[in-house]
């Protein structure tokens, strides 16, 4: 494998990790995570005062993919000798960034080796292009957000529950102000609605996998309104906010 050149190649292969760790497939994440977990040397980059941490043994190398990277020969300390040419500052023990890399493990819902991990420091040239669409941002960070944004388009778990909805009420419609796309706009919106993931995905077990309970009906703007305030509303709240507004003005 060859290694990486350049502080762009560098900054490709962390935009990997975090998608394989967002929206990757579960073997990805598990993967992923597993190189996070064991790791003793990590880049550390920050977004909007946002710190994440990516192995150096696998940013390390050209234009890295997971199953180039398990299937081939590789040397953490090749590695860190290049990155250490590429950043401006030292590989070292912090135990700030320490504290920081300990809390994004259990966001990521893993508990990394007992053992001392070393650090260097690194400003993204600009932040990645799947980050920019984000709307707001979540307390315990960007990766999170997508992740549940993700948990939330498995288009197999949404219809599963979407068809569950139907059968049980005859017909879909929001489960907060009762809207109903078919009514309102005919054939165009049959069958449409928004599935609602009810369940943070910081507050999910390890090894959470989505249920078909763990999903609401919503339209699209309730569906902006639960996610409007972090931490988001629940249901209830956002539907008597609704209630007490449409009270006041009749």
């Amino acid at each position: 494998m060859k290694h990486i050149e350049s502080i762009k190649e560098l900054e490709q292969n962390l935009e990997t990790v975090e998608f394989y760790l967002s929206e990757g497939t579960n073997s990805e994440n598990n993967k992923t995570t597993k190189l996070i977990r064991a790791g003793a040397c990590f880049v550390a980059y920050k977004i909007d005062d946002e710190l994440r941490f990516a192995p150096s043994r696998f940013v390390g190398y050209k234009n890295n993919k997971l199953e180039k990277h398990f299937n081939s020969e590789k040397d953490g300390r090749e590695t860190n000798v290049i990155i250490e040419k590429l950043l401006d500052n030292k590989l070292g023990i912090n135990e700030k960034l320490e504290i920081s890399f300990l809390k994004y493990c259990r966001n990521l819902g893993i508990e990394p080796y007992k053992k001392k991990r070393k650090y260097w420091t690194h400003n993204l040239s600009q932040d990645f292009k799947a980050n920019v669409n984000l709307e707001g941002d979540f307390p315990e960070g960007r990766i999170i957000e997508r992740k549940h944004k993700f948990r939330e388009r498995n288009s197999r778990v949404s219809q599963i529950a979407k068809e569950n909805f139907k059968n049980q009420h005859g017909r879909l419609f929001c489960q907060i102000c009762e809207f109903d796309f078919e009514k309102e706009y005919g054939e165009i919106g049959v069958d449409f609605i928004e599935a609602h993931h009810t369940i943070p995905v910081s507050e999910m077990q390890k090894g959470h996998l989505t249920k078909i309970e763990d999903l609401a009906m919503l339209c699209s703007n309730c569906h902006k309104m639960v996610h409007k305030r972090r931490p988001w509303l629940e249901m209830a709240e956002l539907k008597q906010l609704r209630n007490k507004v449409n009270d006041n003005t009749n």
